[in-house]
């Protein structure tokens, strides 16, 4: 399951379309879509069951994917896009910078981040118990045998 359609990145630009003749071609925004899914579940997949398929988690999840692919798009437009006089050719709105969504990548890696309605893996990966799953802490006394 993608996490963004091309319709989606469409949008995020004031007049672009993707079509087998244009700079950026339908074809490739599909690669890009898939790589930046591939990048999400890597980090994502550490600590939560890939792909999110439901709650808030995955509306978090569908705005990196278009803020990713729509940041790629735009600096390739730059780089190939033919001399115009139109100042809003190709204009983008500003969705997340790409550090910033590498940070939230690794919190929610890390676990800092959480997403809602996302299956977690069991302890993280590692193996499961009644204490890790209910959150109970560890409890050691000073000054005495506790085995």
């Amino acid at each position: 399951m993608a996490y963004a359609t091309k319709d989606e990145i469409a949008a995020d630009f004031k007049d672009i379309t993707f079509s087998t003749t244009t700079n950026v071609k339908a074809a490739d925004v599909d690669g890009f879509i898939a790589e930046a899914d591939a990048l999400i579940n890597s980090y994502v997949g550490m600590k939560y069951t890939v792909p999110v398929t439901a709650g808030e988690g995955l509306s978090l999840l569908k705005l990196l994917c278009r803020s990713l692919v729509s940041s790629r798009i735009k600096k390739i437009m730059e780089v190939k896009q033919e001399k115009s006089t139109n100042a809003n050719q190709n204009v983008q709105g500003m969705l997340m910078s790409v550090s910033d969504i590498m940070k939230i990548l690794k919190d929610i890696s890390t676990g800092a981040i959480t997403l809602a309605g996302a299956s977690s893996l069991i302890s993280g990966g590692g193996f499961s118990s009644f204490n890790y799953d209910e959150d109970v802490e560890p409890v050691a006394k000073k000054d005495t045998k506790q085995w």
